[in-house]
């Protein structure tokens, strides 16, 4: 029985970079007018209200405002204005600089984080990223008492793939498989490349009922594409080996224990091919 999850939140990035830093920008724009609006009605009331306490005699004839200033005085007031502007714009400018080199800093940085998540080649997850994708997987299974799978994979014969038609095949025949993975899995699971041709996936509130279906659909569909994309005489096929996580099991116990599956998956293949029998996909 497999249970219906959402994914984890965070794990995908719904603005880029780009996007995030127009909107910032745009953010920053509204907010330099908003201050300048600000500005200029604080300080056209502050000029008034000092002039007419400095030169009362300049404003306030019976009662009533009447500005009676000499140019020379108008002058001299135009100049600090126009300096007092100056300065904020300088200040602004400086400020709206700072504020944008900080943004574009922390998206680099996250930028780099994500290119470190996602393999570039096969575009699942990293080994570098499993540890804590892991960790919090069996945290979350053990807190709610849902089983948690993981399924170790181990492509059979890459070698040969990689030394009879180059690496650049063995690349195709890599992101071949790691697609047909993810096309077997949910949202909420995850494939993680975790060597040069071994793949780990998470399934996450999995039980072995749901693994089986998994490995024998992952089965299937790799044996699918072998038919109609053979790599010269060499038959694309596919090692796996399922462990549900059990309480109190370390991430590192738990892959390992995949991980010995899975050779016991490969050791039976190479038996059948041995005694004549065809490996199966």
């Amino acid at each position: 029985m497999r249970f219906n999850t959402k994914p984890l939140p965070g794990t995908v990035e719904k603005l880029g970079p780009q996007a995030r830093l127009q909107a910032e920008l745009a953010k920053i724009e509204s907010e330099k007018r908003d201050t300048w609006v600000v500005v200029v009605l604080a300080g056209g009331v502050l000029l008034l209200g000092a002039l007419s306490f400095l030169s009362p005699a300049s404003f306030w004839h019976n009662n009533e405002i009447r500005i009676d200033l000499p140019p020379q005085v108008l002058f001299v007031i135009m100049l600090a204005l126009i300096l007092v502007a100056l300065y904020v714009v300088r200040s602004d400018s400086e400020t709206r600089r700072l504020r944008i080199q900080n943004l574009q800093q922390a998206l680099e940085g996250q930028a780099d984080h994500s290119a470190s998540m996602v393999d570039s080649l096969t575009h699942v997850f990293t080994r570098a990223f499993l540890h804590d994708l892991l960790q919090g997987e069996i945290l979350r299974s053990e807190r709610n008492g849902r089983p948690m799978g993981l399924l170790m994979c181990d492509l059979n014969r890459f070698k040969e793939i990689n030394d009879r038609f180059g690496h650049l095949t063995g690349d195709f025949v890599l992101a071949q498989v790691a697609s047909i993975l993810k096309s077997c899995v949910r949202g909420s699971d995850f494939v993680v490349r975790y060597g040069g041709d071994e793949f780990l996936i998470i399934l996450s509130e999995t039980d072995a009922v749901g693994g089986e279906i998994v490995r024998e659909r992952i089965g299937k569909k790799i044996g699918d594409w072998d038919r109609t994309n053979r790599i010269g005489d060499i038959p694309v096929s596919i090692s796996m080996g399922l462990h549900l996580h059990a309480p109190g099991e370390t991430a590192e116990q738990t892959i390992a224990l995949a991980d010995a599956r899975m050779y016991e998956d490969k050791t039976g293949s190479r038996a059948k091919v041995a005694n004549g029998a065809p490996a199966r996909s």
